[in-house]
């Protein structure tokens, strides 16, 4: 394999990304369309935020290794803009760190090559009234009018998110306008529990995933259409003959 490798692309976030290759998901989308053109790598890890993803990226993204990814896309957020809680205790990060998180974590993944391109998703949007039910579900009463997510608190990450792709000059999908715009009902017909992305959250998290890979001016360009496909053309004696033809 180290003599005939395609090109390498990461999917590096939390549970968004820990899930894209269940039926319908968005990275098994993305490996469908780039069959026998690129390698589609999955490094999702469910309840990870930026800060938890920085201390480690040099173990997941060593600089020393032959062969670096052409791509990585990188999806926090959600975690981050959790609501913080008294002990301190939890997933939530401050907004501003968040931000500087995703910088460094996109300088030091385009220090890997010269030609290693990132893209920076923001979070999806936030159901309030699912998240509310699903926390009275699990913690009772006491839940009632308390919410662990806010989808005013997303848009802010979100923006946040946008901030750093433009600081950093790299692509992001901005999931959080595109899933309000899929419907009136985004969240019934987008995510699974007010959070997560369904089967329909996924298509638009992968159309605009495509749009912005499609769109990139890169060079070399990762646009399947330009990229080759391992062996493909000519004629081999082990093609397909119909028995009909073969007489």
């Amino acid at each position: 394999m180290a003599g005939h490798q395609r090109p390498l692309f990461v999917l590096f976030g939390a549970s968004m990304t820990q899930y894209s290759f269940e039926l319908g998901g968005w990275g098994a989308a993305l490996t469908d369309l780039y069959q026998r053109q690129a390698d589609v790598l999955l490094r999702g890890y469910s309840g990870w935020n930026s800060r938890r993803a920085l201390e480690v990226l040099h173990e997941l993204f060593p600089k020393d290794i032959p062969r670096q990814p052409a791509l990585v896309v990188v999806f926090f957020g959600a975690n981050d803009a959790a609501v913080p809680v008294k002990s301190g205790r939890g997933q939530h990060v401050p907004i501003e760190e968040f931000k500087e998180n995703l910088k460094k974590i996109v300088i030091y993944l385009k220090n890997l090559t010269p030609t290693t391109r990132v893209i920076l998703t923001t979070a999806p949007p936030i159901d309030e009234k699912v998240r509310e039910r699903i926390g009275v579900m699990n913690f009772g009463k006491r839940a009632i009018g308390i919410l662990d997510r806010t989808n005013e608190n997303a848009r802010k990450y979100a923006a946040a998110c946008k901030e750093a792709a433009a600081e950093t000059g790299v692509g992001v999908v901005d999931l959080w306008t595109s899933i309000q715009e899929f419907s009136p009902c985004w969240g019934i017909e987008c995510l699974t529990d007010g959070m997560h992305l369904s089967v329909s959250g996924s298509k638009v998290m992968f159309n605009e995933l495509r749009r912005v890979i499609e769109t990139a001016n890169w060079v070399p360009s990762l646009h399947r259409d330009f990229m080759p496909t391992e062996y493909e053309g000519g004629h081999n004696r082990y093609d397909y003959v119909h028995p009909a033809v073969d007489m």
